[in-house]
């Protein structure tokens, strides 16, 4: 599968995956465990070797909103909560079971102070990320479902035999049956 979150295409991780490798303790996560509940304040990052998770918030009318996802490969955290300190503003679950490498922000902190190099990869990651979710964000503003869904589906086309119909369409911030109809007529053109 092409990179659901594309930060990973636009920077060598090798580095950080190599710290994680090496100074991260190795768990296994189950299917629907919790790597951090919201409301909770997040002290740890981990790199995927395998697995899906999933980002959700909860709104006050308790429905349950699909923020994003992380693969095999990509880092799972809730940013904000880790650079802030502050409580976290969304659920991340494992959608399968999953092994990770576990790192205390404090190890990753010392590794971008190592030296200039490592400071300046921190930064452009932030970066990168920070650009992707400000894209995300234009995308709910200025397409339309179905251009949200054709973009979604030409960057990971498999994600429908990963994801469930009604996954895919919270994220998208549509109903399971405007991704079906939006499917249905996609079919026919």
């Amino acid at each position: 599968m092409k990179n659901f979150n594309l930060y990973i295409e636009q920077f060598d991780y090798t580095p950080i995956r190599e710290l994680f490798r090496k100074k991260g303790q190795l768990r296994i996560l189950k299917k629907r465990e919790y790597f951090v509940r919201q409301n909770e304040v997040t002290q740890f990052v981990a790199l995927i070797e395998c697995g899906i998770f999933r980002y959700t918030c909860t709104s006050d009318d308790g429905n349950e909103h699909i923020m994003g996802y992380s693969f095999q490969g990509e880092f799972v955290c809730d940013y904000p909560s880790l650079i802030l300190g502050s409580r976290t503003t969304v659920c991340i679950q494992a959608m399968t079971d999953c092994e990770v490498y576990w790192l205390p922000i404090h190890v990753l902190n010392q590794f971008w102070e190592t030296n200039m190099d490592t400071q300046r990869m921190g930064r452009h990651a932030a970066e990168i990320l920070f650009t992707e979710m400000y894209q995300r964000l234009l995308g709910f503003y200025c397409d339309t479902p179905e251009q949200r869904y054709i973009k979604l589906m030409r960057r990971c086309p498999d994600l429908k035999e990963k994801i469930p119909l009604k996954d895919i369409a919270s994220f998208l911030g549509v109903t399971p049956e405007t991704v079906s109809n939006i499917r249905r007529k996609l079919r026919y053109k």
